[in-house]
């Protein structure tokens, strides 16, 4: 789903908050454990589903994310589970039911950032009278290096040192 990524974003923005106001106030060899927690449910328009039976659909979404973290002088590290439990009503009545649990880990110090997640999405399919049509299965890893070569704290063209993005799909 194409909500992932502006969601995960969306999540780990105040994560990036609480490390820069923490990280500024940490003395030399010290370290900030913690964990958070955060869930959101959201509706809106599916146009880009890869297995969907008809041109739009309705999904409803409610997204979790849990996770540790470890801020120190030397950066922050973050590691945690997305889990998107959603439902696509399409406009011909079938209908795709899912969980999908992601695992990510970020780290990122003053000048390089690195972060890898993995996803495996398996939903149902259902025909309009709910008898079951068959499996989609989505499976996306993604890794990400960059660093920060104008300090300006934006990725920006020419400072990725690492991209690997895989994506397979199986449709009924």
């Amino acid at each position: 789903m194409k909500y992932l990524s502006r969601t995960k974003l969306h999540l780990l923005v105040p994560l990036a908050a609480l490390g820069a106001l923490v990280f500024a106030s940490l003395s030399y060899a010290q370290a900030t454990v913690g964990t958070f927690y955060q869930q959101e449910t959201f509706t809106g328009i599916e146009s880009e589903f890869v297995c969907q039976p008809s041109p739009i659909g309705v999904v409803t979404n409610t997204v979790t994310e849990s996770g540790h973290f470890v801020i120190t002088d030397q950066g922050v590290h973050i590691r945690g589970t997305a889990i998107q439990d959603y439902r696509i009503d399409f406009a011909d009545g079938t209908y795709l039911l899912s969980v999908s649990p992601s695992h990510f880990e970020r780290t990122a110090t003053s000048s390089v950032e690195v972060f890898t997640e993995a996803q495996q999405d398996r939903g149902t399919l259902y025909s309009a009278d709910g008898q079951v049509i068959g499996i989609v299965s989505v499976f996306t890893l993604t890794h990400i290096t960059w660093r920060d070569s104008n300090g300006n704290g934006v990725p920006d063209p020419g400072e990725f040192t690492s991209e690997v993005s895989q994506f397979r799909v199986t449709c009924p």
